[in-house]
């Protein structure tokens, strides 16, 4: 399950689910003058949508219409496929290894190990290995609290469709953040449609500094999986 169990239970206890996201645009644009004077994010985004009127921020309007839809096709990922934690783990990993060799990545292992992380992959392949780090790291990730505060706080003292606009606009903030700071990883997220999902691990990756370099060294690798393993 991979913690999404954790992250559909938050979702349904501030009733994003229950919202039924298809349709949650629909009928916000009358909401916008009633709600614009609530100052939070969602009820930000919510105004924001009042650009939909007026010719010149169109492009605003169309990106916010763009990023609900993505966030709502994650959301049906993670309901359906229940891997949404560990794909986004794999999706990093697998770009940090690729091309490397596999004397880098028993380097890699071996680092781990002195640190009583030990990888299962029946062979040592850069797609074996990176699924058996991922794996390693969400069995040692503590995902509540991260989601825990990002859902529960922006959504606690608003109404249910303010919640669910702070929910979507932490989510585009936190993509937009990663876009900047690791190109190369929003991409390989935004072809799989997991950069709206992205949000989930933010904290985890900020404390770890996943995201210093584009491109790690064997050790920086290592280290970076320890800290997110709380070996570090």
């Amino acid at each position: 399950m991979y913690h999404s169990d954790a992250v559909i239970r938050q979702l349904q206890a501030q009733r994003i689910l229950a919202e039924k996201l298809d349709n949650a645009v629909s009928g916000v644009i009358d909401a916008v003058s009633d709600q614009v004077s609530k100052i939070n994010k969602g009820a930000t985004r919510l105004s924001f949508y009042a650009s939909c009127f007026t010719d010149e921020y169109m492009d605003v309007c169309k990106n916010q219409m763009l990023e609900d839809n993505r966030f709502r096709k994650a959301v049906v990922r993670l309901i359906k496929d229940r891997d949404i934690v560990f794909s986004l783990l794999q999706t990093y990993i697998d770009y940090q290894l690729e091309g490397r060799s596999y004397r880098q990545l028993e380097a890699i292992k071996m680092h781990l190990m002195r640190a009583n992380i030990h990888i299962a992959a029946s062979t040592l392949t850069t797609r074996a290995f990176g699924a058996g780090a991922a794996m390693a790291v969400v069995l040692a990730m503590n995902i509540t609290l991260p989601v825990g505060r990002n859902v529960g706080t922006a959504v606690g003292a608003a109404a249910s469709v303010l919640g669910i606009y702070a929910i979507v606009q932490n989510a585009a903030d936190s993509a937009k953040r990663l876009q900047i700071m690791h190109p190369p990883f929003y991409h390989a997220l935004y072809m799989r449609e997991l950069e709206m999902m992205y949000f989930l691990i933010e904290p985890s990756f900020m404390r770890a500094g996943a995201l210093k370099n584009q491109w790690l060294s064997d050790y920086k690798v290592a280290e970076v999986l320890m800290k997110l393993v709380g070996k570090l």
